[in-house]
């Protein structure tokens, strides 16, 4: 798969900005996965799938202002992509001055075979598939 890098690739969908302070699903169109985006995640650092559900783990921020929002995704025969980026506080607003774990989840459907995570600004890109889910696969963890 060439990834969204190929101009043969269907349009990417695009999901609106949400500035959501606590665990909220998003259903941004038709076409797309389930997705919730919290301020507290206790998934590891990283991108990782346990029990059919990606999520994309940013670690430790300063305050609330910071957060996780998927930008772009498409499916082609059970093989997903996702483009995500990291929110960032905007000047002149107020935020709670805490230590947040931001982090955005997809619930994956059943007879997913790959999924694609790229960032949308490094461009640092992870592949995973069903033996990397660490709740089917616990050793699949320490690989």
């Amino acid at each position: 798969m060439s990834g969204f890098r190929s101009a043969a690739r269907a349009a990417l969908c695009v999901s609106a900005v949400l500035a959501l302070p606590a665990c909220t699903t998003v259903a941004v169109q038709e076409n797309t996965l389930p997705m919730s985006s919290m301020n507290h995640c206790a998934a590891p650092v990283g991108v990782s799938v346990r029990y059919g559900t990606l999520t994309i783990a940013l670690g430790d921020r300063p305050s609330t202002g910071y957060g996780v929002q998927i930008v772009g995704q498409q499916e082609d025969s059970g093989e997903y992509e996702f483009i995500y980026r990291e929110t960032k506080p905007q000047a002149g607003l107020v935020y709670a001055q805490m230590i947040t774990q931001p982090c955005a989840q997809v619930i994956l459907p059943k007879d997913w075979q790959q999924v694609t995570v790229r960032h949308e600004i490094n461009g640092s890109e992870i592949m995973l598939t069903p033996l990397d889910d660490t709740g089917l696969y616990p050793d699949s963890a320490a690989q």
